[in-house]
């Protein structure tokens, strides 16, 4: 395949793209319903406010039924909609008041706000390709079909939002890592991380910073997020799972694989309109058009 037919299928395929992170999503919250079952006492410190620590006990239904429709795509926005003050309270009440205590509370605070974000996203852009929906025809979408047909015409303007944030977001952490070295330092202690995976470690300041704002901007979008990849597989592999019995430790890796997961599709699907690549890109073809072939 050339890199000419590449992009012209990434062109076609935008949907399908981010379909798959609607259904990531789904996945993902059926395992965190599940997880708040077998460990009911996690749901809700006792520090919270008493409404929210009544409807605690049906948090773990909410997320596996609605991470169930939102991996099907079936009530996709409804899904998604009904998720979001669940999110959104974990976030207020018991993510931020934590917030500075450490790089771990912090990254609790960073994973329900992506979480929150996304679920704003699929619930606008809805159900795609690959949903229960879209066989069905939209019957059970209750979205106006003119917005629908719009959205469905706009999948790039999603992603574009996606990539904006997580450029947004890489920059922050960035900036917060090097004004917090020696807390990152002894992140990095006692995992065994092979020589070469501890010495790329060091340029996470650099490639966030410099990474997140080409993401932002949407500048050589795909090299961007392909250079945070060994960082991110590296946190992964030699910080985080190692702990994976530490429970304080586990929406880190849950975050971590979820950032790694949405720059592993912005590698293949790149920058949409709203970025400096497509701006180049235009511009060129404006400039280069391609020659009329002759008639024979």
């Amino acid at each position: 395949m050339t890199w000419n037919s590449f992009t012209a299928w990434v062109e076609t395929h935008r949907r399908h793209i981010l379909d798959l992170i609607r259904i990531y999503l789904g996945v993902g919250l059926i395992i965190k319903g599940i997880f708040y079952l077998m460990n009911s006492t996690l749901i809700a410190p006792s520090v919270t406010p008493n409404w929210l620590t009544s409807i605690a006990p049906i948090v773990p239904y909410i997320h596996i039924v609605g991470g169930a429709l939102l991996a099907v795509g079936l009530l996709t926005r409804l899904a998604a909609i009904v998720q979001m003050p669940i999110i959104f309270a974990a976030l207020s009440f018991i993510h931020l008041p934590y917030m500075g205590q450490s790089m771990a509370a912090r990254e609790d605070v960073e994973f329900s706000a992506l979480v929150l974000f996304l679920l704003a996203v699929i619930a606008l852009a809805g159900p795609g390709p690959f949903s229960l929906a879209e066989r069905f025809g939209y019957k059970m979408d209750f979205a106006p079909k003119q917005f629908r047909t719009w959205s469905n015409a706009h999948p790039d303007l999603y992603l574009d939002a996606i990539r904006m944030y997580l450029g947004i977001g890489l920059f922050i952490k960035g900036l917060y890592i090097m004004n917090n070295q020696q807390e990152f330092g002894r992140l990095l202690e006692n995992n065994n991380m092979p020589i070469g995976i501890l010495s790329v470690a060091h340029y996470v300041i650099p490639a966030h910073l410099a990474g997140g704002a080409m993401l932002l901007l949407g500048f050589i979008t795909r090299g961007a997020a392909m250079a945070q990849l060994p960082l991110l597989i590296g946190a992964l592999f030699y910080v985080y799972m190692p702990r994976f019995a530490s429970l304080e430790l586990r929406q880190n890796i849950e975050f971590t694989a979820l950032v790694l997961f949405l720059l592993s599709v912005l590698t293949v699907v790149g920058a949409g309109r709203y970025s400096v690549d497509h701006a180049v890109q235009r511009n060129y073809r404006l400039n280069h058009p391609e020659p009329t072939p002759l008639l024979s």
